[in-house]
């Protein structure tokens, strides 16, 4: 082996740890809902079951696993999926997970707010679950403008955020957040809530419902249509359908 594939090799070992350190998080998180993925996905399976039985192209933008998305894909009919994520080692899971529903898959590694831009080919239905509010405002805006490019006529785009009430501050809704936590959280130690602590507090841009809505507008969407809202009013399901009369 070449000093130069033995770097990659050890830089492939760290990226697996890596990602399981993180993912043993993630999926304790997932297991007790406390980001009510049982709930987004119910809204999804509602959705898609919208299509009437049309087999519909999925575009699935930071998509883990792929773990949940695969179960509810195999109530429907799916013509195509292609999933992006950041991470090999996901998308090495999703691989597995999509593949059982026996459909044409793709599987891009990569920055889906990057690639998202550069996408010829439009979908029926386009998922982002936990991502959007990594970006600040006007990123927001714009990358819901390039989401609008990428949905067909008659389909729609789905999103699981976190939210902030109208008027509320950056700070003021993390501090709430945390709040809420930290009191209901308790399978996490405290290792792991410090970690998700600092991910939060240095990555999430929440906003309000009616920001969304009003980026929507401007983006080319009808008014955002509100799927879920959790007890704390901290996370959201909002669909995004194209506003009439243009495509």
């Amino acid at each position: 082996m070449s000093s130069e594939a033995a770097a990659r090799a050890g830089e492939d070992v760290e990226n697996v740890r890596s990602f399981f350190d993180q993912w043993a998080i993630y999926r304790r998180v997932i297991e007790r809902n406390y980001l009510f993925h049982r709930e987004a996905y119910a809204e999804l399976d509602r959705v898609l079951g919208g299509f009437g039985g049309r087999a519909v192209s999925v575009l699935d933008l930071g998509s883990g696993d792929a773990s949940y998305m695969a179960e509810v894909l195999a109530r429907h009919a799916v013509a195509a999926y292609r999933g992006v994520d950041i991470s090999p080692v996901a998308l090495s899971l999703a691989r597995e997970n999509v593949g059982r529903l026996g459909c044409p898959a793709e599987f891009t590694q990569g920055d889906f707010f990057a690639l998202v831009p550069t996408l010829r080919e439009a979908a029926d239905f386009v998922y982002i679950g936990l991502s959007l509010h990594h970006l600040p405002l006007a990123d927001k805006g714009r990358f819901l403008a390039d989401l609008r490019r990428v949905v067909k006529p008659g389909g729609c785009l789905m999103v699981c955020e976190p939210i902030c009430r109208a008027g509320e501050s950056r700070s003021a809704v993390l501090d709430r957040w945390w709040d809420i936590v930290s009191r209901k959280w308790t399978a996490l130690s405290a290792e792991d809530m410090a970690a998700v602590k600092g991910h939060v507090f240095g990555n999430d841009y929440p906003e309000s419902i009616d920001t969304y809505d009003a980026l929507g507008r401007a983006a080319g969407f009808a008014p955002v249509a509100v799927r879920f809202t959790c007890p704390d009013e901290l996370y959201a399901v909002l669909e995004f359908r194209p506003a009439a009369g243009l495509g």
